[in-house]
């Protein structure tokens, strides 16, 4: 068959990776770059920094995994840790594997209302795995049941929706819109509950662009740089795909850009492919690679790989405000510290900066749980496979998985044998908690993100 995949971000590339060992693969991206989020960005002296997709670890990231190792992609171990910085270093404090980070700013073994929050979160740790384990999830939004089990101002404001904002992209209000039993199995997923059974977090060395750059050697299709989609016309033998060249027919279509975006190339969208495809929300994230170090904590013992910064201490609507240390996430060697920030909120020095760009995250609400139920009845109908991120909780282990399932609905002959697509069973797209959660033995909980 002849198959023209549209983007090229880890679902496009995946898909196109795998049809091509059977079949004819046109790729098509609007951009002059491959990769999408994945963008790494030379800085000079052979450093490469990441200002997109960053870290992964073998546990929630099993195809992705996979495919490097397929691929002979280099990676090494990373550290994760979350500080906080609230009125210009007024109040500071991080979470690590080093207990005593939680005290970074020594008056705040003094504080009251620190303390407070450290024993909240102990007590949200223990909550959440009791719910876990006896299945007792509660229905309704993250923030619905931070109000019915009585969690403090503190928690929420320091600590668990900006990590959840960064984690997902959105401001902290925005985070505790998400369904409340999806974010209970994500944190227990990821060892965010407890200090024990923590998945080894890693980063590609040289730079997240080296696997794209390997799957592109491997490529025998057609790549198409700076060749935007303009439309998808479903025909009756085929597909057509308008681009400014012209109008070619294909025979199938991957379509592996943003939700939205796909819904706008349709050109006859049917009522089911409007309901889902524009049932994914997305919010925008402007970000910077700089090297000023006025965007971490005030306190050097309280720099972290992610830093949540605000002027105020409160639950807000404003893009949230965050950096990344990346000299610690990517063992980048000093003296100088590279740093990305989302979203800054004052402007950074130009003279400082050495790159930007903006980015758009999908935003997982309980209307997206309904949007990917109805999923599977608008996929491969027409002619279109749709594949992104955005078919699962949007992270890049989704989007690699939505490659996987676009290639076994057209040809399961391509698809490698390492391929985990099965969707997970009872409701949770997180089966590895299946074998974590079994038995009744209590683990101790943990006081830090990392």
């Amino acid at each position: 068959m002849r198959i023209a995949v549209v983007g090229s971000g880890i679902a496009g590339l995946g898909s196109a990776h795998f049809l091509q060992r059977r079949h004819d693969v046109t790729l098509f991206e609007q951009d002059g770059r491959a990769g999408g989020h994945t963008n790494t960005v030379g800085v000079g002296n052979g450093l490469s920094v990441d200002t997109g997709w960053i870290v992964y670890n073998a546990l929630n990231y099993p195809n992705l995994s996979a495919l490097f190792g397929e691929l002979g992609v280099d990676t090494r171990a990373t550290q994760m840790s979350f500080g906080v910085s609230l009125g210009d270093g007024q109040y500071e404090w991080k979470g690590s594997d080093r207990l005593l980070s939680v005290f970074a700013q020594p008056s705040n073994l003094l504080r009251p209302a620190h303390l407070r929050m450290l024993a909240g979160i102990l007590r949200l740790n223990r909550v959440c795995r009791a719910r876990l384990r006896d299945g007792n999830l509660p229905e309704g939004s993250l923030g619905e049941f931070l109000d019915a089990e009585g969690f403090g101002a503190g928690l929420r404001s320091r600590y668990l929706l900006p990590m959840a904002g960064l984690i997902w992209s959105c401001s902290p209000r925005e985070a505790a819109l998400y369904p409340a039993a999806d974010f209970m199995r994500f944190f227990e997923a990821h060892g965010l509950f407890t200090t024990m059974d923590q998945p080894v977090w890693r980063t590609v060395i040289g730079g997240s662009r080296t696997y794209v750059d390997r799957i592109l050697q491997r490529f025998r299709g057609h790549v198409r740089l700076d060749r935007r989609v303009l439309q998808l016309r479903p025909a009756r033998d085929g597909v057509d795909v308008v681009t400014q060249a012209g109008v070619e027919r294909f025979d199938r279509v991957v379509c592996a850009t943003h939700a939205d975006q796909a819904l706008a190339l349709l050109a006859d969208p049917q009522p089911l492919e409007q309901r889902v495809l524009g049932g994914i929300p997305y919010t925008g994230s402007r970000c910077v690679l700089h090297v000023d170090a006025s965007w971490m904590p005030r306190r050097r013992a309280a720099w972290a790989s992610w830093n949540y910064l605000h002027a105020r201490d409160e639950v807000h609507g404003e893009r949230i405000c965050g950096t990344y240390w990346m000299n610690l996430l990517q063992g980048l060697p000093g003296p100088v510290n590279y740093f990305v920030t989302l979203n800054p909120s004052r402007p950074v020095a130009p003279e400082r900066v050495l790159y930007e760009t903006p980015y758009q995250h999908p935003l997982y609400t309980a209307a997206s749980v309904g949007t990917h139920q109805l999923l599977p009845q608008i996929q491969n109908r027409r002619g279109i496979a749709w594949a992104g991120a955005w078919c699962g909780y949007g992270f890049h282990e989704d989007g690699l998985k939505s490659a996987l399932q676009a290639v076994e609905q057209l040809d399961a002959q391509c698809l490698p044998t390492w391929a985990a697509v099965v969707p997970a069973q009872a409701g949770t797209q997180f089966p590895e908690l299946d074998s974590r959660l079994r038995g009744n033995d209590v683990v101790e909980p943990v006081v830090e993100p990392s």
